[in-house]
């Protein structure tokens, strides 16, 4: 019989999974958005819609999340479970904030073939995007060794 704390581990896992897909989708929805440099104006409408549904599935996504860490932390045998997902949901904030740092250099890169800073710019963020990340997988991995720790398999 699966316990509480390996269903909302599994419930987070399927959640984290699908923001990966939406962060995807964000990537996706600023390529093509850059596609029409210089003329920006003419792929706004379209950007604007497409971070507009996605910013709706990140929200949906931490309430979710939230909720679940919040339940987590109410069991005292599950509370250090809930602190890490509250510290993989701080770096996905950031994470968040730093895709969006690293889409406005790149189109600065871009619009500034010749100017070193404006690449170095977007280089530092990819840095520290990548860091981020690392810092995220690292998080998930300890949270699916907690589980067992928490709800061991028979």
């Amino acid at each position: 019989k699966e316990t509480m704390a390996s269903k909302l581990a599994r419930q987070f896992q399927t959640l984290q999974e699908e923001r990966t897909r939406a962060f995807h989708e964000l990537e996706q929805h600023h390529r093509i958005f850059l596609c029409h440099a210089p003329d920006y104006e003419a792929g706004f409408d379209e950007f604007k819609i497409g971070v507009s549904g996605v910013t709706e599935k990140f929200q949906k996504i931490s309430k979710e999340i939230i909720q679940i860490k919040e339940t987590l932390a109410k069991d005292d045998s599950t509370t250090k479970l809930s602190d890490m997902i509250e510290r993989v949901q701080d770096l996905e904030e950031k994470k968040l904030s730093t895709v969006v740092d690293l889409q406005l250099a790149s189109q600065q890169a871009l619009d500034n073939p010749g100017d070193d800073l404006c690449q170095k710019n977007a280089d530092l963020i990819r840095t520290g995007l990548n860091k981020l990340s690392e810092d995220i997988t690292e998080t998930l991995t300890e949270i699916r060794y907690e589980v067992v720790e928490v709800d061991p398999p028979a």
